[in-house]
């Protein structure tokens, strides 16, 4: 009986300690819109930070854009959906710092539609999703408390599939890619 007591002594002194220390937890979603970055135009974003260390963090994001452009090269519309995807670190100094240094790499998703014909009476369409990956470097301010988070970042693309060179040409790696967020964490 007496050992039942000192297990359930032991127990609450557990919790006591841990129950707070989870309710101090970081926010860990973040939901933005980045203007530029990897899908050049804008995107809606969601990312969800998973930690490593009290230091560090991996950010995973996902991000969707949409833009009725119709910006034609030969035969392919390739600016009305992107879809970027990346995988980020965090860095800071202390574990309780709202500011991070962010480096990552990522995978930008185009939407295009090539022009293969007219059958039927309408206009015939092959839907594919060129590649291009990239490398993020940038900043990250998000309070541990949750709230208005903001980032700063520069995109360097490194390869593309074949599709995508065929289509729009390595011109891209000719330039750097700024990107800039605003949204909340929760």
């Amino acid at each position: 009986m007496q050992l039942k007591k000192i297990h359930l002594l032991l127990f609450s002194l557990i919790l006591l300690n841990v129950l707070p220390s989870i309710a101090q937890e970081f926010k860990k979603n973040a939901a933005y819109i980045e203007l530029g970055g990897n899908a050049e135009f804008y995107s809606i974003n969601y990312d969800r930070r998973l930690p490593i260390s009290t230091q560090f963090k991996i950010v995973p994001r996902v991000g969707f854009m949409y833009l009725p452009l119709n910006r034609i090269k030969d035969n392919y519309d390739f600016t009305t959906i992107r879809v970027p995807i990346e995988l980020n670190l965090l860095w800071a100094k202390r574990a309780e710092s709202k500011n991070f240094a962010e480096a990552g790499v990522g995978l930008n998703l185009i939407g295009m539609k090539k022009y293969t014909g007219y059958y039927f009476d309408r206009n015939v369409y092959e839907n594919k999703f060129a590649k291009v990956t990239t490398i993020r470097l940038g900043f990250r301010h998000q309070k541990p408390t949750g709230g208005l988070m903001y980032r700063a970042g520069l995109l360097i693309p490194i390869t593309q599939d074949r599709f995508s060179e065929s289509r729009v040409g390595d011109d891209i790696f000719y330039r750097l890619y700024a990107g800039f967020s605003l949204g909340y964490s929760f």
